[in-house]
């Protein structure tokens, strides 16, 4: 390396400096008074750029830019001699030069690390070379920071804009998988998130995934790689941790299958029923609910088990260890049961009558006014009032699972309050916004109403957050445990945001729909929005719900223009009326969600939740 001295023109800044932001003007106003009054005490170092007779600044980003600075503004000569120091080491030593130039400023941004770490590698440096270059000793460490600096542009560049709350754990995140192809697709489905969770990106990507993890102890890791099948661990978990990824899940599904098919041989072997039919899953109630009261437990007689009955049906599951477990079942209630005569004379599967507690009232009452006046006001059909009515429950579950996230309590305390009120009064459930678990909540609903209300929800941020949350509890081992019991002493250990955000999905469950309209209001779904945050400003109401072309077409031409009038010109407003359709719904959409534009953070009065009906009931309360 070389000292000399050379102008400002003969300068510029190398593409080895790790540093790629301008610093600011009142960033650099200290340095240019010490240079005016002093000179330049430390020389910026420098290279020799191929192809031209420009030198480039690897380090000393901030002293070139006030050089620059106060040339450009007079108070120094264009010829003015700058001090540095030439070096002709190779581009990863010019790279790893600027990281330790730079590593213990508090300016440095982490994700300018990780880039300059991914630099030197992409020059063909080893992680032991870098590891030694920088001065450090961990070389894991080091490892990270290169997988981090790996990440696909997209990602930096959302890390660096600093789109996630969380941004570095968010990154190490997206990079507990080298399958850069994986890490954009998940990071699309993220990207407007800005309160996205690590532990909801590694989900999406099958890192940690319990079901995989459980069938790959279940066939056996060493036969698992023994066919070919790969298993990433997360370069970020925990040393005593080995979270990983099954990267080839087609190959374990055979594998698992294979030994499946073994089992259930053995299974009719023991059972001396060469045809016993196996079910994936245990007969239900409902969709989520197991009909306990069809279990068989067979009987054990000289080395088999006999079963009662020829309806009788097997399940086999794995447990949270990897063994496969094996239930017997009633195939049905009427198998078990037999049948009865309803009032129409007609044969039906026989069906225990319940205890009367368990009763319940319609929740769905008729609501003919309400529907008249909203078709009336807002030209909504009854339809699409169902959709934009889940859609306000949506929103209200999103916001108690946030609440549990933060560490709340809303959805515990209004679950409890809510349940406990119906066991004592059930007449009085339609009040709490709340139905019993597990009852019924479609009672005179179309299919259409159904189905357009699962189509305009699956576009919501509200069904995005919610199915993460959900996948994470599916995951938990006091869910996918089969033995109850012991599925209820991890329960018991669990972290409590984890507790939280179960007892919120089950609220969120329970919910009723509801809207901002005579008729079908419910006065109490303000009052938990409010203690749940749903009612604090549009721009937190944005986290879950956004206006969409399907949801926009709910509503007439006429009625689409007025709700986007606020925020448009005049004149602008005036061409929509000869708009087709289509256009006039593409504009509409664009008014209501152009960044930075008056109608960026609009929602709809039906889905708004009334903060002075809310503090009015809180006084009540408090009274």
């Amino acid at each position: 390396m070389t000292s000399t001295t050379l102008t400002i023109d003969q300068l510029c800044l190398s593409p080895f400096n790790v540093r790629t932001e301008t610093p600011s003007e009142e960033d650099t106003l200290a340095i240019e008074s010490s240079i005016l009054v002093e000179g330049l005490r430390v020389p910026i170092d420098c290279h020799q750029m191929r192809g031209s007779k420009k030198y480039g600044a690897f380090a000393g980003r901030r002293r070139y830019f006030s050089i620059r600075r106060l040339v450009e503004r007079g108070d120094l000569p264009r010829d003015w001699p700058i001090p540095v120091v030439v070096h002709t080491n190779s581009d990863a030593e010019l790279i790893e030069k600027s990281i330790t130039e730079n590593l213990l400023r508090k300016d440095m941004q982490i994700h300018e690390l990780w880039r300059g770490v991914a630099m030197a590698a992409a020059k063909g440096h080893t992680v032991d070379q870098i590891t030694h270059n920088l001065g450090q000793r961990d070389t894991r460490k080091v490892a990270r920071w290169l997988r981090l600096g790996q990440l696909p542009r997209p990602i930096l560049e959302a890390i660096a804009a600093d789109t996630f709350d969380a941004g570095e754990e968010v990154a190490q995140a997206f990079a507990a998988t080298e399958d850069a192809e994986l890490q954009l697709q998940v990071f699309e489905r993220f990207r407007t998130n800005r309160y996205a969770a690590p532990s909801h990106i590694r989900a999406a990507m099958g890192i940690g995934d319990a079901v995989t993890r459980r069938q790959l102890m279940f066939v056996g890791e060493a036969i698992y790689r023994a066919a070919g099948g790969r298993y990433e661990l997360d370069l970020f978990a925990d040393a005593t941790d080995d979270r990983g990824r099954i990267t080839d899940t087609g190959l374990l599904q055979c594998l698992v299958e294979e030994r499946m098919a073994g089992i259930r041989e053995e299974v009719r072997a023991t059972t001396g029923r060469p045809d016993l039919r196996f079910v994936s899953a245990p007969p239900k109630i409902s969709a989520h609910q197991v009909d306990h009261s069809l279990r068989v437990t067979p009987a054990a007689k000289a080395g088999r088990l006999e079963l009662p009955s020829d309806a009788i049906v097997a399940q086999i599951e794995i447990d949270g260890g990897g063994e496969a477990t094996v239930s017997y079942w009633w195939e049905s209630r009427k198998a078990k049961h037999g049948t009865v005569k309803n009032a129409a004379g007609k044969e039906v599967a026989y069906v225990p009558r319940e205890p009367i507690g368990n009763a319940i009232a319609d929740p769905h009452l008729a609501k003919p006014k309400a529907d008249a006046a909203i078709r009336r006001e807002e030209g909504l059909s009854q339809d699409a009032t169902f959709a934009l009515r889940a859609i306000r429950k949506a929103i209200l579950r999103a916001a108690l699972v946030a609440d549990a996230e933060a560490g709340g309590t809303e959805a515990r305390d209004y679950l409890v309050f809510a349940q406990a009120r119906m066991l004592l009064d059930i007449q009085g459930a339609a009040r709490l916004g709340m139905r019993p678990i597990g009852a019924p909540n479609d009672v005179g609903v179309s299919g259409d109403a159904l189905q357009l209300a699962e189509t305009l929800i699956a576009d919501m941020p509200a069904h995005r957050s919610l199915a993460d949350c959900l996948a994470l509890v599916r995951r938990q081992p006091w869910f996918t445990e089969p033995n109850v019991a012991q599925a209820y002493r991890a329960y018991r250990v669990a972290e409590d945001t984890l507790k939280e955000i179960t007892a919120a999905l089950v609220a969120g469950v329970a919910l009723e729909r509801s809207l901002a309209a005579d008729g079908y209001e419910i006065p109490i779904h303000d009052t938990v929005a409010h203690y749940a945050g749903a009612d604090r400003d549009d721009a937190v109401r944005r986290r879950w719900w956004r206006p969409t072309p399907d949801l926009l077409k709910l509503f007439p031409k006429d009625q689409r223009r007025v709700l986007a009038e606020p925020f448009v010109d005049r004149a602008s407003f005036a061409i929509w009326a000869k708009l087709k359709d289509a256009e006039l719904t593409t504009a509409v959409v664009a008014a209501l969600t152009r960044a930075g534009g008056r109608g960026e953070h609009w929602v709809h009065p039906l889905l708004s939740f009334d903060t002075d009906r809310t503090g009015t009931a809180v006084k009540e309360a408090a009274e």
